[in-house]
């Protein structure tokens, strides 16, 4: 068994200490003498998920030389549990273990599948009287507009997705939406979810903008103490809480490009936070300019980049090396019957979500990440169809228990409603594809665009207690009482709702790029 938590760390000389541990205390290597010490790849099919436990260890004592009772000593453990280890006959999948064999080994983290601690909560003191003739109210009002701005932003996305997209008049859109895009993003026909290459690359460097910076000054309020709030998150947080707004590991998207003929999309690691630092600043800037021409119509459709000194740093948005690019993966569900084909939409709360709020959305959509912190979720859950397996199990039928917080990996092949999908699936009776990738001209936010067509008798059986409410908002019904119906697939409906409803422009991309490739997709 792995030792106890008792096992200290001696970190001059990084040995372990313990009662298993003998008297030859041998020092390591540091890691960054030999970066990609492991194998000297720069690529992966997976990010690290610690099964590669075995091959580390042997690795290590390869590189400096040691023998496996020396390994042992240098962990605290016996020669004959790392004997076990190596050849996989034990794993270990307690978190603090792993963090102390990574620091005892003076490895990164990462190799063993370990992510950074969620940040701690923000506290912010209560106002003091001022003693440098600063107004004590200027924070307060400061949030006050700050609040107003962000209610704003909610009520008018769409007109403000027309402003933001006026921005980018050489961008190329997808379809007849306002999503920004290029050529390379896009695909000439639907892919199968099958078909495209997804890479873990090992060496990434952090974005260059994170919504830290002076340009973004304007869109971070003032907190008691009188100082700017570090980030736009801790603002959401301590001022505009929604009720999902949680922090999590998330895959960045690092490079999109083709392997064989096949689409090929590279990630690394992000959080949910570091995307809203800079998605919803810049949406949240320009909102701000808008409110402050008297919310002048004209200003739509001719804005100004001279008050957007966040989005001016931003830049180029296509430039994923520049800032943390986390992608949603928004899915049109289509049912397909005898009776014709139809699809449901989802009115998003701007209460309960921080992005899209008060937008109608393709539903299923979320944001591509594992399903928890373990690390043994994320090479299980680096995977585009069950990212949506799981927006499925939550959006569709409000299962609490699709967030892999039962501490073992996720059974997408054994647990329902996933082993019915994935059944289907190979049978030809659910059949996912993908558009291309685009971003949210407002907020700058990644969109994999994508449609999922599911035959009719195997969407009634899945989806038969689809709830009318989610966490997330509520599910618009095609007929009164009856959730599961959906909106007929037919161009009138598609054409009413693209120029007439304030749809998610991710939204807009799908409907209009699926009616686009009808032929194929219901084929």
């Amino acid at each position: 068994m792995s030792r106890s938590n008792s096992d200290t760390v001696c970190s001059p000389c990084r040995r372990t200490i313990g009662p298993g541990a003998s008297g030859n205390l041998l020092p390591t290597v540091l890691a960054d003498s030999a970066p990609h010490w492991l194998d000297g790849i720069a690529e992966r099919s997976a990010p690290p998920d610690a099964s590669n436990l075995a091959d580390v260890l042997k690795a290590y004592r390869a590189l400096h030389k040691l023998k496996q009772q020396d390994l042992a000593d240098l962990l605290g453990y016996d020669q004959s549990y790392v004997s076990l280890l190596e050849r996989g006959k034990r794993t270990i999948r307690d978190m603090v273990e792993l963090r102390r064999l990574a620091h005892a080994l003076a490895l990164p983290e990462e190799e063993l599948g370990l992510l950074p601690p969620a940040e701690a909560a923000v506290t912010v003191g209560a106002p003091a009287r001022d003693s440098g003739g600063r107004n004590p109210l200027a924070a307060i009002n400061d949030q006050r507009r700050w609040r107003m701005t962000r209610r704003e932003l909610n009520r008018h996305r769409a007109d403000l997705t027309k402003a933001a997209a006026a921005l980018y008049p050489e961008a190329s859109r997808a379809g007849n939406s306002p999503v920004l895009t290029r050529e390379s993003w896009m695909w000439p026909e639907p892919v199968d979810f099958a078909d495209i290459e997804l890479s873990w690359l090992t060496q990434t460097r952090p974005p260059e903008v994170s919504g830290r910076e002076t340009a973004s000054e304007g869109v971070r309020p003032l907190a008691a103490n009188g100082a700017k709030f570090d980030r736009y998150t801790q603002a959401i947080r301590m001022i505009d809480r929604p009720s999902l707004f949680v922090n999590r590991p998330s895959f960045r998207l690092l490079d999109i490009s083709q392997a064989e003929g096949r689409p090929k999309l590279s990630f690394g690691y992000t959080t949910y936070f570091d995307m809203a630092d800079v998605c919803e600043g810049v949406a949240h800037e320009l909102a701000s300019a808008w409110l402050k021409t008297g919310s002048d119509p004209a200003w739509i459709s001719d804005p100004s980049w001279a008050e957007l000194p966040f989005r001016g740093l931003v830049g180029d948005p296509f430039d994923l090396a520049h800032r943390p690019l986390l992608p949603s993966i928004d899915t049109l569900t289509i049912r397909l019957g005898p009776d014709g084909a139809s699809f449901p939409l989802h009115h998003r709360s701007a209460s309960n979500v921080a992005l899209a709020g008060g937008n109608y959305h393709v539903m299923p959509a979320g944001v591509f990440q594992p399903s928890s912190v373990m690390p043994w979720d994320q090479s299980n859950d680096f995977n585009l169809w069950r990212n949506v397996l799981r927006e499925y199990a939550e959006e569709f039928l409000g299962d609490p228990e699709a967030d892999g917080s039962s501490g073992e990996p996720i059974d997408y092949d054994s647990t329902e409603p996933f082993r019915t999908l994935n059944q289907a699936r190979r049978e030809g009776k659910v059949r996912p594809y993908c558009f291309g990738i685009g971003l949210d001209p407002l907020t700058l936010a990644g969109e994999i665009l994508s449609v999922v067509v599911i035959d009719s008798d195997v969407y009634d059986s899945v989806f038969s207690g689809m709830v009318s409410r989610n966490s997330e908002g509520t599910v618009v019904a095609g007929r009164a009482g009856d959730s599961g119906a959906g909106i007929e697939f037919t161009e009138t409906n598609v054409r009413r709702l693209l120029d007439n409803e304030p749809l998610a422009s991710a939204a807009a991309a799908c409907l209009d790029l699926a009616w686009q490739h009808r032929g194929l997709i219901l084929g």
